[in-house]
């Protein structure tokens, strides 16, 4: 009987397959194909005033040289703005506060069931209370981002501090480690996927709320021309703004992951 091939540390691990990744990029295309193609041929008119599904070809038309682009431009470059800045707020309130929580089990217990329930919350609901308490500026619609995105990371990093080895952590405090030490060196290496995974999660959550208070109530963004090119049946410039915004939400999502493969290549193995 013959052993498969081993691998160690003198035989260089097996290449990935090229054939599993032609694949995968084989079928995106051709979904995407036939998704174009039916995009253009079955969406009619039916009303006779434009207010039905518009065709790929008028979609293409308003993103084109000929679109409005530098308004589209200008709200995005808004609605960026309040996302990242709410996002920067529910991170850092989301790790630090799931951190304190997690480290305590009554605490954890007590709060996870509150902490689920208002990631529930949809932020088109929160958003006319932001406006009541912070205005109609940006402060509004970057509270409603932070409130967005902080149960997503605050639940994984709590779940992340309650899965974290607790033999390790009873040996480290047996020889005189500090909670500081046990922290730096046990908890928060852990701590990485958890968090990266709130992340990703909270990147498209910042968007949809930054749209979301600016659908009730602002001076500019993406939600206020939105608002605008549907009010005048606009719909091929608001399907060409929908996909600008498909498009830079994944592109958010890929970034969080490229930063989170970066991170973890250049931790320490254990």
């Amino acid at each position: 009987m013959t052993a498969g091939p081993a691998t160690g540390p003198g035989r260089p691990a097996a290449a990935p397959s090229r054939g599993g990744a032609a694949a995968r990029w084989g079928g995106l295309a051709l979904v995407t194909a036939v998704l174009l193609v039916a995009w253009q041929v079955f969406p009619s008119d039916v009303q006779g005033d434009g207010s039905s599904v518009p065709k790929l070809d008028a979609v293409v038309k308003a993103l084109g040289p000929s679109g409005e682009w530098g308004e589209y431009l200008t709200a995005l470059r808004t609605t960026l703005g309040e996302a990242f800045f709410g996002l920067l707020i529910g991170f850092v309130l989301g790790v630090v506060l799931g951190v304190l929580l997690g480290e305590s089990r009554i605490l954890r217990q007590g709060f996870y069931p509150y902490a689920l329930a208002l990631q529930a919350l949809p932020p088109i609901a929160l958003a006319p209370i932001f406006v009541i308490w912070f205005g109609l500026g940006m402060e509004s619609k970057i509270g409603l981002v932070g409130a967005a995105t902080l149960f997503p990371i605050l639940v994984s990093t709590m779940a992340g501090v309650a899965e974290t080895d607790r033999g390790r952590i009873e040996m480290a405090t047996a020889f005189g480690a500090s909670k500081a030490q046990i922290r730096r060196k046990i908890v928060f290496p852990g701590l990485v996927v958890p968090i990266f995974s709130g992340l990703e999660i909270s990147v498209v959550l910042s968007f949809l709320a930054a749209i979301a208070g600016e659908l009730i109530s602002a001076n500019a963004g993406v939600g206020v021309i939105l608002q605008v090119y549907q009010s005048e049946f606009r719909l091929a410039e608001e399907f060409a703004v929908l996909m600008i915004l498909a498009v830079v939400g994944l592109a958010l999502a890929l970034l969080v992951r490229l930063a989170r493969h970066f991170v973890l290549e250049r931790m320490p193995n254990e």
